[in-house]
């Protein structure tokens, strides 16, 4: 288990790949996000995006997917209270490889509990070409060490 005493600003981590199909961008779009141009190449051939293109919240979700499953060992997480700057800069399309990158920008122990600590990470999510599709600023709450033993 990684505890926020563990994390150094400036660590670096990779995810991924991840392979987006056409039935998940749809299936995400019918329940959550149910604009033309999620659901069909059709409602989606006179917008910008000119065929069917993933929600911007669903390539959130599979961003955090790849960092919560990616990693070998799993972040002593308490959930978060949050993320900034959330950008979609790429529409994300069927047959996309997905890839996240976080940095860690900083880091703060709880001035009202000792027992966790706020640690902010730059995320960004790049496609198979290297255009960057979505960046953020998450944050994460983390178990404190001392707190688990």
């Amino acid at each position: 288990m990684i505890y926020f005493d563990d994390i150094q600003v400036g660590q670096q981590a990779a995810f991924g790949p991840l392979i987006v199909s056409a039935d998940e961008i749809v299936d995400f779009a019918r329940k959550y996000d149910p604009q033309p141009f999620h659901l069909s190449d059709a409602g989606a051939r006179d917008t910008f995006f000119g065929s069917l293109a993933a929600s911007g919240w669903h390539t959130a979700a599979m961003t955090m997917k790849l960092i919560v499953t990616g990693r070998s060992e799993p972040w002593a997480d308490l959930g978060s209270p949050g993320f900034d700057d959330l950008r979609w800069q790429q529409p994300v399309y069927p047959g996309d490889r997905l890839r996240v990158h976080t940095t860690v920008q900083d880091k703060q122990a709880s001035a009202s509990s000792a027992q966790q600590g706020t640690v902010r990470l730059y995320v960004e999510t790049a496609n198979q070409h290297a255009e960057v599709v979505m960046s953020m600023t998450l944050s994460a709450l983390l178990e404190r060490r001392l707190a688990s033993v």
